[in-house]
């Protein structure tokens, strides 16, 4: 009985077991067909889309994809993906290209697709190094403005002529910051390599309308050549000595692979300097030289006191933020300033130059080196600034952060509690009153210290900073954060800056500070003596680190190199022509008999125009015949050049005002003789509303452009064909120095009466290129 009940139970069980097999084997049969239908079976192929497929699934234009929407439908097809990116003419987050892959290739389902989009417009990486001529159509693809200018580098045969030999520069690129060498030594490059370039190699465009500036060496046996940079000072010394030029040395702090060696120099290592012209060589220091540099800063001419020049460079972090500390020797001694705060027309005295020490108003450094050795004993209170240390560090930071306060928010208005005559002024609720004399009661006055942005804790190569923050410099839960990001790069000089968005309070009033020391220094002023300092944020570590990016040539100055055609450049290369004694070598020509053009042959006649010619071609927009550069060989300031290109930009190569490159008129105004004879033209910077710029360069054009701390456009005279004019029957005292065009900056209110320009022609800049 139990065999044939169990029989019908097995049977049962198989039909369900093979109505199960059945079903499954028609799914796998449904979806092997649905795959294969849809070519997705391991095995098959498929095609990668077309460019004209994906952007009609995107209802938009092929040149309009974006990575994107082309990776959203490549994942729909049942492609994986991965990005490139690499800059380009289009916008950044456009679709480029495939990197491994071609339209209507057949790929096995799941394959990869390297996708590359753009990172908008930019320097590839690698061109510097490179052959001007070779990178030229990729910049030219960026769709924005590329200008190439020249910088001089060694004839061959010449003892500094390239070599090909690593001068150990370090942290060329924002992006390398603290690197140990550099990919490529500009210092030791060819005729039409490119040296530098603004951006940076590798670094984006973030200024569209000044696109990509390349700079481009070319030989001369005249000028400050390129190749100077990483070699023997007193080597480097001799031979310009020997070729004419006056030469001083001052210490610049440096990378460790270039102390004791040139480093930079002013007018700038590459600069077509004109024969006699005065020249400063800067050498590598580390923080042994700490005390040697900074002997006194406001009496630069003792001779050691190179001060605040030796910092001056650009500085970067790792994650590409920089600072640039530039010099400025327009006054009785050079001053150093920060693009975090630029020099500014402050009428109150709260000035943005940088200082290293308590004294905001008057010299608080020693006159000579060995005053160090005792000033600490002698000051007490000194000693606790950093760089009356032994660590060879030290603090920079504006003259305005070490007043006493500031009354309002905006750093030039006056600081509270005076009053002239019968009225007495008061800082009260943040604003200046005014209040009678005679008042009875009179509020208390109570400015507030501001945090300024800037403060700079500055690390020489040697210095220890170890013992700076054993003493408690840095904030300790700052220093906690650094612990977990790495050492700063020791072979580089490095600051460290004061982050203001890292504090509680960045204002705060002077009668709410209980603490204050003898010299009320506020709580942002945290000299380790300070008994009311806020310690400082963030402690140094390789991502707080502000490297010095040392190259021979600085990317932020190529503006200040004449402009070349590369083209022209490399025939100039070929010629072999030689240059005048005297002449500042262009790098279209190689002779000072050269035409005005900038583009013009090394074998070209020159032209000489009048001033006719000249007016009708600048009315016209076309510079060309008063193009090129115009050096001072015979005043106080041989070296110094003007630049015009044939567009009518107009630089000065020493511009201390920070004018910059400024376009100038198509208007041109005849300069007459006492007789109503056009001698020489008048022409002028842009200045539609007859006003002008501060030092910093802001637009000043609302303000009264009488304040001594304003900047008048380019105003110069042009003299054409001095040979033409018979100066002393103008009453001239003397002759121009060279029968080539001149200019000369415009003399404000001056006679036409010749007469009274005894040392006129001193002052004229004559055509060099």
């Amino acid at each position: 009985m139990a065999t044939a009940v169990a029989q019908p139970h097995r049977r049962h069980t198989k039909r369900i077991v093979a109505a199960i097999v059945v079903v499954v084997l028609v799914l796998v049969a449904g979806t092997a067909t649905f795959l294969g239908m849809h070519r997705m079976l391991p095995w098959q192929s498929i095609p990668v889309p077309t460019l004209d497929q994906l952007a009609s699934k995107q209802g938009t234009s092929v040149d309009s994809l974006t990575a994107d929407q082309v990776e959203q439908e490549l994942k729909s097809e049942g492609f994986q993906t991965s990005r490139s990116q690499q800059y380009s003419g289009k916008s950044a987050g456009a679709f480029l290209a495939f990197s491994n892959v071609s339209e209507g290739q057949q790929l096995r389902h799941g394959s990869l697709i390297d996708i590359i989009e753009s990172l908008g417009p930019g320097v590839p990486s690698g061109t510097v190094g490179t052959q001007a001529t070779d990178s030229k159509q990729a910049l030219a693809d960026m769709n924005v403005p590329v200008t190439y200018r020249a910088v001089v580098t060694s004839v061959p045969g010449s003892s500094f002529s390239p070599a090909g030999t690593d001068s150990g520069s370090t942290g060329t690129d924002a992006g390398s910051a603290g690197s140990s060498a550099s990919p490529t030594d500009p210092s030791a490059a060819t005729p039409g390599t490119v040296v530098a370039t603004y951006p940076a190699d590798g670094q984006p465009v973030t200024d569209t309308g000044k696109g990509i500036t390349v700079a481009v060496a070319t030989q001369s046996d005249a000028g400050i050549p390129l190749d100077y940079y990483g070699q023997d000072p007193d080597a480097v010394q001799a031979d310009l000595e020997s070729r004419g030029y006056t030469v001083t040395r001052k210490a610049k702090f440096s990378t460790k692979a270039n102390v004791g060696k040139v480093v930079a120099s002013d007018p700038a290592l590459g600069t077509a300097a004109a024969t006699g012209a005065k020249v400063t060589l800067y050498y590598g220091v580390d923080s042994s030289s700490t005390h040697d540099v900074f002997t006194n800063i406001y009496q630069p001419t003792t001779g050691a006191s190179d001060g605040p020049e030796a910092a001056q460079g650009t500085y970067c972090r790792k994650d590409g933020d920089c600072i640039t500390l530039s010099k400025d020797c327009s006054g009785s001694y050079c001053e150093l300033y920060s693009s975090q705060a630029p020099k500014s027309s402050s009428t109150t005295g709260a000035s943005t130059a940088l200082q290293t020490c308590f004294g905001a108003q008057a010299s608080c450094l020693p006159n000579t080196k060995d005053e160090w050795q005792t000033i600490t004993s002698t000051y007490s209170y000194q000693a606790q600034d950093l760089i009356y240390g032994s660590t060879g560090t030290f603090e920079l930071t504006t003259d305005r952060q070490l007043r006493d306060a500031t009354c309002e928010t905006d750093w030039d208005t006056q600081i509270g509690g005076s009053g002239p005559g019968d009225t007495v002024t008061r800082c009260v609720d943040d604003k200046l009153q005014s209040y009678p004399s005679s008042q009875s009661q009179i509020p208390a006055d109570n400015p507030s210290y501001q945090m300024d942005d800037v403060w700079y804790v500055y690390v020489p190569v040697g210095a220890d900073i170890a013992s700076v923050a054993k003493a408690g410099y840095f904030d300790a839960d700052a220093m906690n954060d650094a612990a977990s990001q790495g050492e700063p790069d020791s072979g580089t000089p490095y600051f460290v800056a004061r982050d203001p968005s890292l504090y509680d309070e960045t204002k705060i009033h002077m009668a709410d500070v209980t603490n204050l020391d003898e010299y009320k220094q506020g709580p942002f002023v945290p000299f380790l003596g300070n008994s009311s300092r806020l310690a400082v944020k963030p402690a140094p570590s390789a991502q707080s680190a502000y490297y010095l990016v040392e190259n021979p040539v600085d990317p932020n100055n190529l503006g200040a190199f004449p402009e070349t055609d590369i083209d022209d450049l490399n025939s100039s290369d070929e010629s072999t022509s030689e240059p005048s004694e005297s002449a500042q070598p262009s790098p279209s020509a190689t002779s000072s008999e050269s035409s005005a053009s900038p583009s013009a042959s090394p074998s070209a006649t020159p032209k000489t125009y009048t001033p006719d010619e000249v007016k009708a071609a600048v009315g016209s927009g076309d510079f060309t015949p008063i193009a090129g550069t115009y050096c001072a060989k015979y005043s106080q300031t041989p070296g110094s050049c003007y630049t015009i290109d044939a567009s009518g930009n107009i630089t000065l190569s020493d511009d201390y005002d920070n004018r910059g490159t400024e376009q100038l008129k198509t208007t041109v105004d005849d300069w007459q003789d006492m007789n109503g004879n056009s001698t020489m033209l008048y022409l002028s910077g842009l200045d539609s509303y007859g006003g002008c710029k501060t030092s910093s360069g802001v637009d000043h054009s609302n303000f009264d452009c009488s304040n001594a701390n304003t900047v008048w456009p380019y105003q110069i005279l042009y003299c054409p064909d001095p040979a033409a004019i018979d100066w002393t029957s103008l009453g001239a005292m003397s002759v121009p120095k060279e029968n080539v065009p001149f200019v000369r900056p415009a003399p404000q209110g001056a006679s036409q009466d010749y007469t009274n320009w005894g040392d006129y022609f001193n002052y004229a800049y004559y055509k060099v290129s």
